[in-house]
């Protein structure tokens, strides 16, 4: 017969973070500073006693487990916006105008993709990500007509014209370091720019942008990569 594993109990601190850390927002105040721990304290209490198989729980030592984990959150913070801030400081821009984003379906794409592969050479740019169904091309106007030339109009779901594609070449770190490209997303939309699509090509990050969204974008992110530069030195 086999023996039966015990389980070990948890700790009022392991299950505090185990409650909290499935909140996301509470996490987020935690982060911030900004969170009455003797109040979320009393708010878990019950659910720490149900965890850890308790009749009570003395609420001081929920309240020190959340001040603990509080400072390792804060603690983590702080390196990783240390190294978003590097990532984003070493990173350069490019802009490139008169582009058209395409959906097109992707058994027709497919089909005829050796006409279009032997028309690279002559594109001034293209971009392609694969679906379920279809395939998002990304490319210059003038190409934009080669491949619906090819492909047939019928088979274009979905056309999207002046547009402008912003590239952010970053060093190989951006692979390693997670939140980069939601600091980046978060600092255009705060600012009222929408973005079209977001392409990820090793360390080259490819924001589509509306044509007359294109210029602030690009000095928004300027203004931040510099500003950046500056704090480093």
């Amino acid at each position: 017969m086999p023996r039966e594993v015990k389980q070990e109990p948890i700790s009022i601190a392991e299950a505090a973070r185990l409650i909290v850390g499935s909140r996301p927002s509470i996490v987020d105040g935690l982060r911030q500073g900004v969170i009455n721990f003797s109040a979320l304290a009393e708010m878990i209490k019950e659910q720490v006693m149900e965890i850890v198989g308790r009749q009570s729980v003395n609420v001081d030592s929920i309240k020190m487990a959340l001040m603990r984990y509080a400072e390792e959150l804060k603690s983590k913070k702080k390196l990783l916006e240390e190294q978003i801030t590097e990532v984003i400081a070493k990173s350069i821009l490019e802009l490139k105008n008169d582009v058209a984003v395409l959906t097109v379906d992707q058994k027709n794409f497919i089909i005829r993709f050796d006409q279009i592969f032997k028309s690279l050479n002559s594109f001034r740019f293209l971009q392609l990500t694969q679906g379920n169904e279809t395939f998002t091309v990304v490319t210059d106007l003038q190409s934009k007509e080669k491949i619906v030339e090819v492909v047939g109009q019928k088979s274009i779901i979905l056309e999207i014209e002046d547009q402008s594609v912003i590239v952010i070449i970053s060093p190989h770190q951006i692979i390693e370091v997670p939140g980069v490209i939601a600091y980046i997303t978060d600092l255009l939309s705060t600012n009222g720019v929408n973005i079209t699509q977001i392409i990820s090509c090793y360390t080259d990050t490819l924001l589509i942008v509306d044509r007359k969204d294109a210029l602030r974008a690009y000095q928004i992110l300027e203004n931040k990569i510099l500003s950046l530069r500056k704090m480093l030195k």
